[in-house]
């Protein structure tokens, strides 16, 4: 049996028209606030880049396709297994079997008669952390209750520690993940996706691989489980949803392969839509909100444009 070992805002990332999001421009009412922050040096940073169709999953759904971005820079043995799974055609007519309102939605192996022993896909090490050098992190203004710093890596909602040593992927609406058993190094082909509010507290002991750029409101349209009857698993096999397929976009003929670009997360415009999101000033707040926002709550935008 592969279980997520988890403890019992419908955010839906979906993709932008391809001419918006290029000027984001920093609200009047926000350039005062403004002086507080040190503003970085965006010479020479782009405002998207162009997903590689090698780290693009496509979850082909009866509700739609879910596009998801892998990270190899976070967990790249892990990112890797899913490709070959993928090109092997092993999830083809499974089923999202465990689907928790709030909180995730679990497919794979299975936990019945199908949840058989798997010689090919043998248990992965853990890809919980990895060092921060080598990479380009982004951080927020405002403290998290779970790490010392929270930010971005290249459209990832991430963390660091305390000296910036040691950076990893946090848990937020549309984070993929591996299931795994009680042992930390027990992952293999059972991943989950976020549905609900990040479920932080698994940060740092979850091997988290990719993110849905795309089609989230396919995830969320699953059929449910009842959390309080064996861990929220759907008992009448008829009830899950079914994976029709799943393709890597790098194996589909070119002129069928979808094309999408995210918003860097250290270029200009993500810091002024960060500081529109972070100083809520229209008029609609009557009540001014605190200037506070989280790294879940603003997700690199991706749009598809072909």
């Amino acid at each position: 049996m592969r279980s997520l070992i988890f403890g019992l805002s419908l955010m839906a990332l979906a993709a932008c028209s391809p001419d918006a999001g290029n000027d984001m421009a920093i609200p009047d009412e926000a350039e005062q606030a403004m002086a507080e922050v040190a503003i970085p040096d965006f010479t020479g940073i782009p405002t998207w880049r162009v997903a590689d169709p090698e780290d693009l999953l496509l979850i082909e759904t009866r509700h739609g396709t879910v596009t998801v971005e892998l990270s190899d820079e976070f967990a790249p043995h892990h990112a890797a297994r899913m490709r070959q799974a993928v090109r092997d055609g092993f999830f083809d007519g499974r089923t999202f079997y465990r689907v928790i309102d709030g909180f995730v939605a679990q497919g794979g192996r299975g936990e019945e008669a199908d949840s058989v022993e798997l010689p090919q896909y043998p248990p992965l090490q853990g890809e919980f952390v990895r060092p921060s050098a080598g990479i380009v992190f982004t951080p927020m203004i405002d403290d998290d209750l779970y790490a010392p710093v929270v930010g971005h890596v290249n459209g990832f909602p991430a963390a660091e520690n305390d000296d910036g040593s040691q950076t990893w992927l946090i848990h937020c609406p549309g984070t993929m993940g591996m299931a795994r058993d009680n042992g930390p190094d027990t992952g293999d082909v059972e991943f989950y996706i976020v549905i609900g509010q990040g479920p932080r507290h698994l940060d740092r002991i979850m091997s988290l691989f990719g993110r849905v750029i795309d089609g989230m409101d396919h995830v969320q349209a699953l059929n449910r489980g009842d959390p309080m009857v064996n861990s929220g698993v759907i008992a009448d096999p008829a009830m899950r949803d079914e994976i029709l397929s799943m393709h890597i976009a790098a194996d589909l003929p070119e002129d069928q392969r979808p094309v999408y670009e995210i918003m860097r997360t250290d270029s200009e415009a993500f810091f002024n839509l960060k500081t529109a999101r972070r100083n809520r000033t229209a008029e609609f707040f009557f009540e001014t909100p605190p200037p506070v926002i989280e790294a879940c709550h603003i997700p690199a935008q991706a749009r598809r444009v072909n």
